[in-house]
């Protein structure tokens, strides 16, 4: 027999880990020689330089699927290299995106990330919500440091 007060609890649970947000696309992150000093996460302590030695998006493990996240709060945030599980329900496609900027709101990513979660409709659609979650950073390739 189940407990609703034990049910509640369990559905208040689930619904902390996964979220729903916004997520829009720039071109910026599909440049793959673009230099990780034009982004927020470049050097100092957690830039994802001074880290693993990356220098532009396209040395980035995860390339294409990366790009600006709010819970980036600017330069050298502890949360570079933070790796979100986003999933587009229409589709029910999911894709690792590994935070390398900072966003005002939700996700910006890559035209290429944004056309694998929409079936190719980023230019269409320009913004969709998703859910994510975040998950370890090893699922976006990033090695343990």
């Amino acid at each position: 027999m189940y407990h609703p007060t034990t049910l509640l609890a369990a559905t208040l649970v689930l619904a902390s880990s996964v979220r729903a947000i916004q997520l829009k696309y720039d071109n910026t992150y599909d440049t793959s020689d673009l230099s990780l000093d034009a982004v927020a996460c470049s050097n100092g302590p957690n830039g994802l330089e001074t880290k693993y030695g990356y220098t532009t998006l396209g040395t980035v493990p995860t390339y294409p699927n990366l790009g600006a996240v709010y819970t980036v709060s600017g330069w050298d945030s502890p949360e570079c290299g933070a790796c979100y599980a986003v999933t587009y329900q229409a589709t029910g496609v999911t894709v690792n995106i590994l935070a390398v900027d900072k966003a005002d709101t939700g996700f910006t990513v890559s035209q290429q990330a944004m056309d694998t979660l929409t079936a190719n409709h980023a230019v269409e659609f320009g913004q969709v919500e998703v859910s994510f979650e975040a998950v370890d950073p090893s699922q976006c390739q990033i090695p343990k440091s």
